[in-house]
């Protein structure tokens, strides 16, 4: 049978292994593909009875359990669009994210009253389950016409960035984008029914998305881990172990954590066959530690990817002479469903510049923002005969003895533990505080190696580290909080009026 859409993929997987694991959750609790696609079938039923219909949105209050992930692969059978939102993030920034998706639907699998109440001001549909837990009773069998008639084109989900504005952007995903990324997956890493994949980042966050699409659609078992056990990471160590996981997929500062905290043996990830990891750059004298732990035991993936182009558009397996090389890891070839083409200042083809990707794994734009999306992407004008859509990713490389390198951006966003942030989002919420009269945020790396973001704030009275933080968190999550604040009289400007952004990078921060 020709599959052309996720839900007819995910069903065929559970044709073939309808008994075995598909989510085990910290461990414990355990459900097979059988029972999520029964109970993926139960709630797409729910949602029709709720009249949500093709291409609608609901928004996920997702705590990694049984019903947030079948309510994921429900919405994906019926073509309506999904999204997970942190409802830890501050009521602002969950506000800004409702306003730009207009969900029909907020699902939430355990209750939460600063939600519910901020749907209620927004007159917005909150449903918690464990509120009304007799819901899926006597829901019919799901027609499958309805799933069939999903197309490859159908938008699967919106995964929500940092944006420059203040306002998150939603990028907004393909069905037939994740069919081409799971395949790529799977051949690229070699991936058989007998891995067990990690799934150790928030599902929120982009790399979530490879922990998913790539381990139960292609007949995998994915360990989830609730957040709670991963800010216990001894815990979650001995579980990875007792559960033989066999891949590790995160963000290279989770593993430079375990490593300082002397948590990562031999013993413990025995199992590991993969090491993945993405999102920043792994400093190389920190590789080199995790290496030599694991080294003789696991391939070393780094691999890189924006959010536009479905989570990860390159994998380099990192080789032993890779680890005596200084600088950070090669990025890989880019992968072979996606074309590229490196620009210089001029828009010019050459082996320095800004990455620009084309091909089937593209985001289809930014959901509700017409004029980002027709800025981010455009046509390749280096094709004359017919349109190619060109995202262009603001990430800087060069080619080197046939190698592609990451090098910088050529804006202000940045990675930090992991997340892509717009420093501009900060310096928005920054502005916000009284007696801010100008403001600027860089992101720099501390003599031992860890990523730090530094506030600079102009202001005519004395201002308190702790008020500050205090404001910022009506706007902005944790980890886009600065780690350091400078106050000065005046921000220094370049020849343009513009703030010296270089200046503050080179000798402020090496005074604070």
């Amino acid at each position: 049978m020709y599959i052309h859409n996720l839900g007819q993929a995910f069903e065929n997987i559970c044709e073939q292994y309808g008994g075995k694991t598909a989510i085990v959750f910290d461990g414990k609790d355990r459900v097979t593909f059988r029972e999520l696609n029964s109970l993926s079938d139960k709630m797409a039923c729910f949602l029709i009875k709720s009249g949500l219909k093709k291409l609608d949105v609901v928004a996920i209050q997702n705590r990694k359990s049984p019903l947030g992930f079948a309510m994921m692969l429900a919405c994906l059978k019926l073509g309506v669009i999904y999204t997970n939102f942190d409802y830890t993030n501050p009521q602002e920034r969950i506000r800004k994210i409702f306003e730009t998706a207009s969900p029909k639907m907020i699902f939430a699998d355990e209750h939460n009253s600063e939600i519910e109440t901020l749907c209620i001001e927004l007159q917005l549909n909150y449903f918690a389950a464990d509120k009304d837990k007799d819901f899926l009773e006597g829901e019919e069998d799901l027609d499958r016409n309805l799933i069939t008639d999903v197309s490859g084109s159908n938008p699967a989900y919106i995964m929500f960035t940092s944006g420059s504005t203040g306002i998150p952007k939603g990028v907004l995903i393909s069905q037939r984008s994740l069919l081409n990324f799971i395949s790529w997956g799977r051949e690229t890493y070699q991936l058989s029914p007998d891995d067990i994949m990690t799934n150790v980042n928030p599902i929120y966050f982009d790399n979530s998305v490879f922990d998913f699409y790539c381990s139960v659609f292609n007949g995998i078992t994915m360990a989830a881990f609730s957040k709670d056990i991963v800010e216990n990471p001894k815990e979650m160590l001995q579980i990875i172990h007792d559960t033989k996981c066999t891949f590790w997929f995160s963000v290279p500062s989770m593993l430079i954590y375990l490593t300082n905290l002397k948590l990562l043996t031999k013993e413990i990830l025995e199992n590991i066959r993969i090491f993945s990891f993405g999102g920043e750059g792994y400093p190389k004298e920190l590789l080199r530690k995790l290496y030599g732990i694991y080294g003789s035991t696991a391939d070393f993936y780094n691999v890189y990817g924006p959010t536009e182009g479905t989570c990860i558009c390159s994998a380099y397996l990192i080789q032993k002479e890779d680890m005596e090389a200084e600088g950070l890891a090669p990025l890989g070839e880019i992968a072979p469903n996606f074309d590229y083409v490196i620009l210089d200042e001029s828009d010019q083809p050459a082996d320095c510049g800004e990455l620009c990707l084309m091909g089937d794994q593209l985001a289809l734009g930014y959901y509700n923002d017409a004029e980002r999306t027709q800025r981010s992407f455009v046509r390749y004008t280096g094709i004359q005969a017919f349109y190619a859509k060109m995202y262009r990713t603001g990430d800087l490389v060069e080619v080197r003895d046939g190698k592609l390198y990451f090098v910088g951006r050529a804006d202000n966003q940045i990675k930090h533990m992991g997340y892509r942030i717009e420093l501009e989002e900060i310096e928005h919420a920054l502005i916000k505080i009284q007696s801010v009269k100008q403001c600027a945020v860089i992101h720099t790396v501390s003599r031992n190696n860890m990523s730090k973001l530094v506030a600079y704030i102009a202001s005519d009275i004395k201002m308190e580290d702790s008020l500050v933080r205090q404001e910022l968190r009506k706007y902005l999550p944790g980890y886009m909080i600065p780690n350091k604040f400078v106050y000065v009289d005046e921000l220094p400007k370049n020849a343009n009026g513009k703030v010296d952004r270089t200046y503050l990078s080179k000798y402020l921060e090496s005074w604070a």
